[in-house]
């Protein structure tokens, strides 16, 4: 179908029909477009342009065309230039002038926006299921593991005594967030541009109240400028997906290193691991290498999208045309790292004697001030007196667990009748706020995660 015949000769430069030419892009539009015609159509009925024959006919055609569609039948792309103008080809070469009416009243500009809106609403609500299942796999771990000792690190370093339980639960709470912003995301696209024309608004009395509510959408954009000119949907769900990506990212960073046989916290389970092409005995965390990376990736989408718009003049520029490969690459990547890092994660084999074995006795630093602090003593004090007697006990080559009640006594008088006993537990277990790492703080954690994944 020739869109501009009368005014421009299409297909007389290759150069430009490729550079124009989108169909191999957004042909995964056309269920969208199906929907967007169908509900066009039956706004035309109500209005006169077709009559109720014809409507139906109209929607028996876009039907087939689904069903050619999911039979594979474009698989082989044909020669038009976008999936809207194949849609309306086919029904023009079905119906002849009934199915060439489709388009009255109707701009691909409100067209095309209105087909990624659907699209992104459902794209987005399958991201959310993902994250969602990936929680709930971090919940069923952290339960699972509520009394393991890991060392918690700040600036790659040891410390503090924390669980594995309330590291899981860390990136659990984190994804509770990502949900929220996916959903906020979906919230915004609920407004349906069919109708809003090229710039202007149809010519045509439609009911866009109607039509949105007929495609699922709770109401129609409120301007027709506004409608064309803005792609934000698009970049918000670009930057949800870079975020949570991000997220991941921090996360495998920590599983590749504990992965490491030096560590030894975690194993991953073959599927989830590839080897070397010359070394036999490689073991190599590929799944969260790969993880890492994606996130680079959606970051770059977010940086498409935002450029994209940046210098296009109000309302419509084929400049917006590229919005397409870089929001579907950008949900694309996040559905599937989403579901690689749940399944890996579900598949691993945590060590938790290994993970006791790393900690460290000057990581108990911190109670030894604490218990200070709790006698009067000012806790930059308390501090500096600890940090001493670490660097003592250091130059000694011993440590806080070695140390003796009268070491005690002689460095810190204020607690020669308490009877301090040091020990990794102990810290974990005395951390019961709101928060903490005590399994009492946990299982509080525990059950908020329910309430909301409830919800």
């Amino acid at each position: 179908m020739t869109l501009y015949r009368g005014r421009i000769d299409a297909g007389a430069n290759a150069l430009m029909d490729a550079l124009n030419k989108s169909l191999p892009v957004d042909i995964r539009l056309l269920p969208f477009d199906v929907q967007t015609n169908r509900a066009w159509s039956t706004a035309l009925q109500n209005i006169g342009v077709f009559t109720a024959e014809e409507c139906a006919a109209v929607h028996r055609e876009l039907d087939a065309i689904l069903a050619r569609y999911e039979a594979g039948e474009f698989d082989a792309l044909p020669d038009d230039e976008d999936v809207h103008t194949l849609v309306e080809r086919l029904l023009t070469e079905a119906l002849g002038d009934t199915g060439a009416r489709i388009h009255t009243g109707r701009s691909r500009n409100d067209q095309v926006a209105c087909d990624l809106y659907l699209y992104l609403r459902s794209e987005l609500s399958v991201l959310k299921g993902h994250v969602q299942h990936l929680v709930r796999i971090l919940r069923s771990l952290a339960q699972t593991h509520i009394d393991t000792l890991m060392a918690g690190t700040t600036h790659v370093q040891p410390a503090q005594p924390i669980t594995l339980g309330h590291y899981l639960l860390s990136l659990a709470f984190v994804l509770t967030r990502d949900c929220d912003r996916i959903a906020d995301c979906h919230r915004r696209a609920d407004r349906c541009p069919l109708g809003a024309g090229a710039i202007a608004g149809s010519g045509f009395p439609v009911d866009r109240i109607a039509i949105a509510r007929a495609l699922g959408f709770s109401r129609p954009t409120e301007n027709s400028v506004d409608t064309i000119s803005h792609r934000d949907a698009a970049q918000e769900a670009a930057f949800a997906a870079a975020t949570l990506l991000t997220h991941l990212s921090r996360y495998a960073e920590d599983f590749i290193t504990w992965s490491n046989p030096a560590f030894g916290y975690v194993r991953w389970d073959a599927s989830w691991s590839t080897g070397s092409s010359m070394m036999p005995q490689k073991r190599n965390p590929d799944a969260m290498e790969l993880v890492r990376a994606k996130a680079s990736r959606a970051m770059g989408n977010v940086v498409t999208l935002l450029a994209m718009t940046k210098g296009v003049p109000l309302t419509y520029a084929k400049d917006l045309q590229e919005d397409k490969a870089a929001l579907f690459d950008a949900l694309d990547t996040a559905v599937l790292t989403v579901q690689v890092f749940a399944e890996a994660l579900s598949s691993a084999a945590f060590v938790p004697e290994r993970m006791r074995a790393v900690l460290t006795a000057d990581m108990l630093a911190t109670e030894l001030a604490d218990a200070l602090a709790l006698k009067g003593v000012p806790f930059r004090t308390a501090h500096e007196r600890c940090a001493r007697f670490v660097t003592l006990l250091e130059e000694e080559q011993r440590d806080l667990l070695g140390t003796t009640e009268a070491d005690v006594a002689r460095f810190f008088p204020e607690l020669a009748d308490e009877g301090v006993v040091l020990s990794y537990d102990g810290a974990v277990a005395r951390r019961q706020i709101f928060g903490g790492t005590s399994a009492t703080s946990i299982k509080e954690q525990l059950r908020l995660l329910d309430a909301w994944l409830a919800q």
